[in-house]
């Protein structure tokens, strides 16, 4: 007698705690600088479905961003140089300052990334660095309840690359596509919170400016 196969299951990526200092042996109790203990499997039943390769149908540009995120992430937690650590992560090898849930490559994440979006994420990444104490400063003004040194690190590498395209990239990036595309990583590797209170920090900085999100 033949079963009727189950019907399948949505789909739902399991959020990503990069900052992650311990885990228990299953892997899901952890404990996450600045956050305490977080189960990385509540609420996702055990039998969901993999997710499809997260990088596929991205357009460059959104590659770019995630690939500049993992290099100030890491520039910002293990004080590593930007440069070596994109070389290694265009290599295909996983970065030792963070932990990705269920994946083994950075290409696993973002795909092959082709020529003019590795190039856009150097410009990122020189640009965010280049100007990181004035953007800090604007974090600090605009989120006064959240000192830089108390967020987590994914909570300040997502704002500063925001800011970084909202405030340097305006002309070479709509205003409204640079904080929907923060909004979007910050889903990718934040808590649940965060793409809420990403796009309170830059709708805020964006009207203080007088700047137009069309």
């Amino acid at each position: 007698m033949n079963a009727t196969p189950p019907e399948p299951r949505a789909e739902s990526p399991e959020p990503f705690v990069p900052d992650v200092l311990d885990a228990d042996v299953n892997g899901r109790i952890v404990d996450v600088a600045g956050r305490g203990q977080v189960n990385l499997r509540e609420g996702v039943p055990a039998d969901h479905a993999q997710p499809a390769r997260r990088g596929q149908g991205w357009s460059s540009r959104r590659q770019a961003r995630v690939l500049a995120f993992q290099v100030l992430y890491e520039v910002d937690v293990a004080h590593h140089a930007p440069a070596a650590v994109l070389e290694r992560l265009l290599g295909g090898e996983a970065s030792s300052a963070a932990t990705f849930a269920d994946v083994d490559e950075i290409g696993s994440v973002i795909g092959r990334v082709p020529a003019d979006g590795v190039e856009y994420a150097r410009d990122l990444i020189g640009g965010v660095l280049r100007n990181r104490e004035e953007i800090d400063r604007v974090i600090q003004e605009r989120a006064p309840a959240w000192p830089l040194r108390q967020m987590s690190a994914v909570d300040r590498t997502v704002l500063r690359l925001g800011l970084y395209e909202c405030c340097y990239q305006h002309g070479m990036v709509p205003i409204k596509v640079a904080i929907n595309e923060a909004i979007e990583v910050a889903k990718l590797f934040g808590s649940d919170s965060l793409p809420r209170f990403v796009n309170g920090v830059l709708g805020s900085v964006v009207a203080s400016e007088g700047k137009s999100t069309r």
